[in-house]
């Protein structure tokens, strides 16, 4: 009895086993929906404008969401290959030609635009601005030693933008271009908080700095700067900014121009329109705004925020009048009663 007790066991519990290998090998349930990946090229207003997109598409659409860490260039691959789904900030203007050809693909599309405008810019405090007088990029050549390079002082310091983002790349071609790199040495952080984290502690110290940054961002609303005037943009003059990235062998330039201010895309695997149909919609309407991001990001900084869901709360919470436009009536409900909720 015991024998068979034991086999009638066993029999049950591979039966259970394989049913249950059955159920999650095989197609899904009706209503059950896709996790929808989201890049995160690790900056703050990518952070704000995904930390949105999801919690709206989470608490009104019933989308499950994840962000994967990436950066530009992988980012660019990844949309491509459907490897992930949403890139809420594509800065078109800083990979022109790889933009096209992700388009050329036919499994990427641009949306619509998170926020009307990226400006990208070079900055110093406003107080140096007014106590050396200088005023345009080509002015800091002969100030290198007011910006000195605390690891090589024979030079001064220029601070780029993150290690694998597309505009460090950008600013080396530009700053060898106007000939800033025969008196400073270009300091590309590891991590977006350590850009953050060198700009400000200079201004909280009322101290000479010298950085890339662009907008909507918290550190611009939170200090006084001063945006160095370059040559306008020119669309002749950026291409040899972009062939000498492509090509080291036409570095340096000799001649460098203003980023063109172009709106900031939504991007997205093409292949979203089929398997989330309703996410896609409300991407295509989605527009969150520079000065709203600005103010944002600001109180994200100001209350230390370290989950930037909190942030998106924040945003939902003050912004009603613009995400009530991107979503059917359904989801609106279902966002209210979930902010509701919220601490």
């Amino acid at each position: 009895m015991h024998k068979k007790w034991y086999k009638l066991i066993f029999i049950g519990l591979t039966l259970i086993l394989i049913a249950s290998l059955m159920a999650a090998c095989g197609p899904k349930a009706p209503d059950e929906k896709p996790t929808i990946k989201f890049a995160d090229s690790q900056f703050e207003s990518l952070w704000i404008n995904n930390a949105i997109a999801q919690y709206i598409l989470e608490e009104g659409y019933d989308y499950p969401t994840e962000t994967i860490i990436t950066t530009t260039p992988i980012a660019q691959v990844s949309l491509v290959s459907g490897d992930m789904d949403v890139w809420m900030e594509v800065w078109q203007q800083n990979f022109p030609e790889n933009y096209e050809e992700m388009l050329a693909s036919g499994n990427f599309e641009n949306v619509g635009d998170a926020y009307e405008g990226g400006p990208q810019f070079y900055v110093i405090p406003q107080y140096t601005h007014e106590e050396l007088g200088i005023n345009t990029i080509f002015d800091m050549i002969d100030k290198w030693e007011y910006f000195k390079d605390p690891e090589d002082p024979s030079k001064g310091a220029f601070y780029n933008c993150t290690i694998g983002w597309q505009c460090e790349v950008v600013n080396a071609v530009k700053m060898e271009g106007y000939g800033i790199t025969d008196t400073y040495n270009i300091i590309s952080p590891g991590t977006g908080g350590a850009m953050i984290a060198t700009l400000s502690a200079a201004q909280k110290k009322k101290e000479h700095v010298f950085g890339y940054y662009w907008s909507p961002t918290a550190l611009m609303g939170m200090y006084d700067w001063y945006v160095l005037e370059e040559p306008a943009y020119d669309k002749a003059v950026w291409d040899k900014v972009g062939a000498a990235q492509e090509d080291e062998s036409l570095r340096p330039i000799d001649e460098a121009c203003a980023y063109e201010n172009l709106p900031v895309d939504i991007g997205i695997h093409a292949a979203l329109r089929d398997t989330a149909p309703d996410a896609v919609a409300m991407l295509e309407k989605y527009t969150a705004g520079v000065q709203p991001i600005n103010v944002t990001a600001a109180w994200s900084q100001e209350n230390e925020v370290q989950d930037y869901k909190l942030a998106a709360v924040f945003y939902l919470r003050n912004y009603e009048d613009r995400w009530k436009t991107w979503v059917t009536a359904d989801a609106y409900d279902k966002i209210k009663a979930a902010l509701a909720l919220e601490p």
